[in-house]
C-alpha cells in the first residue's frame, strides 16, 4: 500500500523550491537588457566619376612653323617655343594627327614600294611624311628611323617649314655651299645621262646616334639633314629628313 503522506509532502517541497527560485530570478534580472545586433552592410555613396585630365594639342592657330632637326620636328608658335615635339622613331600614327591639325587639314595617304621596301606616304602638298614599315636589311623589323620627310616649298597652308640654322626652301645654295664646304657636293642627277645639269647636294645638323639595336653589329648611325638645289647656282629646291649615313 502507498504512502500517500511522504509523496504530499515531497509534492510540497517542489512546489516551495520552484517558487523560491523564481523569486530569485526575478530579483537577480532587473530590467530586461536589449540584445545587441550586428549592424548590416552600409550603402556607401557613389562618388561622381572625376574627369581625366589629358594633355591638349596645340592649338593650330598657334603654330606658325615646322622645324626639322636630323632627330625631331618640332611645332613651333610665332615666338619660336615648341608647342609638341615627335622623333623619327615614334610611330607615325602618333605624328600624322598634330600634323593635320596643324596645317589644317588631313592628308593624301598612298601605299609605295614593295614587299621588301614598302612605305606608305601622306602628303599636304609639298610636305610629305613617309612610313617606313620594314627595315631593309632586316624586313621583319622595324624600319630606324620609322619616318622620313621630303620637304619641297618654304610655307604650306601658310605654315613656315625650315631646318637646321633657320635654312629653307629657296635660300642661296652657293652661299650655303660656302658655309659648309665640308659637307657639299656635285652630283648628276638621280637617273638621269652624266651630261645633265649637275645637281648640289649639302649636309648639315649630323648627329651620332647609337645602333637602332644592342645586338646589332653596325658601327653607330649619323643622322642629318640633306639639302638638295637642283641648280648649284640657283636656290635650293628640296631638303630631306633624316637622312642616315650621308656625308658623314
Amino acid at each position: 500500500m502507498a504512502d500517500h503522506g511522504v509523496s504530499g509532502v515531497g509534492a510540497v517541497l517542489s512546489a516551495l523550491l520552484l517558487a523560491f527560485g523564481a523569486v530569485l530570478l526575478t530579483g537577480c534580472s532587473g530590467p530586461a537588457v536589449p540584445i545587441p545586433r550586428t549592424p548590416g552592410p552600409t550603402a556607401m555613396p557613389t562618388a561622381a566619376p572625376t574627369p581625366t585630365q589629358s594633355v591638349s594639342p596645340p592649338d593650330p592657330s598657334e603654330v606658325t612653323d615646322i622645324f626639322l632637326s636630323a632627330t625631331s620636328i618640332e611645332l613651333r608658335d610665332a615666338s619660336g617655343n615648341a608647342l609638341s615635339t615627335f622623333d623619327y622613331f615614334q610611330p607615325a600614327s602618333e605624328l600624322v594627327p598634330a600634323l593635320s591639325l596643324a596645317l589644317g587639314s588631313a592628308p593624301i595617304f598612298d601605299t609605295l614600294g614593295d614587299e621588301r621596301h614598302p612605305k606608305i606616304t601622306y602628303s599636304w602638298g609639298d610636305f610629305v611624311v613617309q612610313d617606313w614599315d620594314r627595315d631593309w636589311d632586316s624586313p621583319n623589323a622595324p624600319r630606324c628611323p620609322n619616318t622620313t620627310f621630303a620637304v619641297s616649298a618654304e610655307t604650306v597652308n601658310g605654315v613656315h617649314i625650315g631646318t637646321v640654322d633657320g635654312i629653307a626652301v629657296g635660300d642661296n645654295a652657293a652661299e650655303l655651299e660656302a658655309q659648309y664646304p665640308d659637307s657639299s657636293w656635285n652630283i648628276s642627277s638621280l637617273g638621269q645621262p652624266t651630261d645633265d645639269p649637275l645637281q648640289l647636294r649639302i649636309v648639315v645638323g649630323h648627329v651620332s646616334l647609337p645602333p637602332c639595336t644592342p645586338s646589332s653589329d653596325r658601327q653607330d648611325r649619323t643622322l642629318s639633314v640633306v639639302l638638295i638645289a637642283d641648280d648649284p647656282l640657283g636656290p635650293i629646291t628640296h631638303f630631306y629628313v633624316p637622312s642616315v649615313d650621308s656625308g658623314a
